[in-house]
């Protein structure tokens, strides 16, 4: 499968981290999955992906730094940040930095699906 399907699920947490990777799998993407936001950043160096969805709050890296990570990078692929703790100042740091969409745990499904469909979509 292409870039183009390739979605990457970062969450410390393995049981969120499979269950995410599963709903995704099951809208047919292919999905790598991380525990850390170092993992991430050393796999993009070498591979590319079309959308990283990430938990907010994990050890050693947050979800934000990541992005930051991946931005420094020059790695522009569409980010989903989820958290289960939600703060309109994080929020509004995240948006304002790019993140393309800020979600709350327990994620939706429907919405997480929405979200990653229009990062993924081709532009145009």
């Amino acid at each position: 499968m292409s870039a183009a399907h390739h979605v990457c699920v970062v969450d410390d947490d393995q049981s969120v981290r499979l269950a995410l990777a599963s709903l995704l799998r099951s809208l047919g993407y292919e999905v790598e999955t991380f525990e850390s936001g170092h993992d991430v950043l050393r796999w993009l160096a070498h591979h590319r992906t079309a959308c990283v969805v990430s938990d907010l709050q994990m050890p050693g890296m947050s979800g934000l730094q990541m992005y930051e990570g991946m931005l420094d990078m020059g790695i522009d692929a569409p980010f989903v940040l989820i958290t289960a703790y939600p703060t309109a100042e994080v929020e509004a740091r995240a948006m304002a930095i790019g993140v393309r969409a800020f979600l709350t745990k327990p994620v939706s499904a429907q919405a997480l699906a929405m979200h990653v469909r229009q990062a993924v979509a081709p532009a145009g």
